[in-house]
């Protein structure tokens, strides 16, 4: 094991790459309209946006707009801006704003580890299944919750140690059949971004890492011996049906 990646924006790139294929795993194509639900800081929103190219639309949901700024640069460095729109939503109950049957596809990228409460997460899906159009189809990408070596240890730790929920591939699966969607699978997405300590040990919005006095005790160690590596992701998809 040794990392690859020593430079911000070189890391940046390769995220931004793994989320361009994952877009496409989603389900994302040209034209289509796309909901881009727990956008955050806009990684994933651009890949979306790249994909359904101008003549498609994005609409991007977060719970708050404390990132917005660096949500629009991120969109002019990678997508299009005049295809995305945001809102500002509660994911749990966006009845309100996104009417039922509204997008090809709903979306979300690393999102449900957010949630403030785990009994949160069905409701979201559900929500997500709502405002699919029929045949549409609800996708759902997550961290893979075990590491195999010791820079996805660090990581996935990082998220665990923080507070973050990690749930694991079948919950987020039964959430989607409780919520009628069909054909309901699961895939796993190899990646291969290692980063070096210097990088680690930085804040790195793009690739959700921070450092402060209670990660440098509780991982320094083991972050200055193998650096870090994103972690394999699992993509969860269902179909709406009638």
């Amino acid at each position: 094991m040794s990392w690859r990646i020593n430079d911000a924006a070189e890391l940046e790139d390769a995220i931004m790459n793994l989320k361009m294929m994952l877009a496409r795993k989603a389900g994302a194509r040209k034209n289509m309209t796309v909901v881009d639900v727990g956008c955050g800081q806009g990684g994933f929103t651009a890949a979306l946006s790249r994909t359904v190219g101008e003549q498609g639309k994005v609409v991007a949901i977060d719970v708050t707009d404390e990132y917005l700024e660096e949500f629009k640069d991120r969109l002019k460095r990678h997508g299009y801006v005049k295809n995305v729109s945001f809102i500002r939503a509660d994911a749990i109950g966006l009845g309100r704003v996104v009417p039922d049957g509204f997008a090809d596809v709903v979306a979300s990228y690393r999102f449900l580890e957010e949630l403030k409460q785990s009994k949160d997460m069905a409701r979201v899906v559900g929500e997500m299944a709502r405002i699919a159009k029929e045949k549409g189809r609800v996708s759902i990408i997550e961290l893979c919750t075990e590491p195999r070596n010791e820079a996805e240890e660090a990581y996935i730790r990082l998220h665990r140690e923080s507070g973050d929920h990690l749930f694991e591939p079948h919950e987020v699966a039964e959430a989607m059949k409780e919520a009628k969607l069909v054909r309901v699978r699961v895939e796993n997405v190899e990646t291969d971004i290692w980063f070096s300590p210097d990088l680690a040990k930085q804040h790195l919005s793009h690739a959700q890492v921070w450092c402060d006095a209670d990660v440098e005790k509780s991982l320094g160690k083991l972050i200055d011996k193998h650096g870090m590596k994103y972690p394999a992701l699992y993509l969860v998809s269902g179909t709406k049906s009638r």
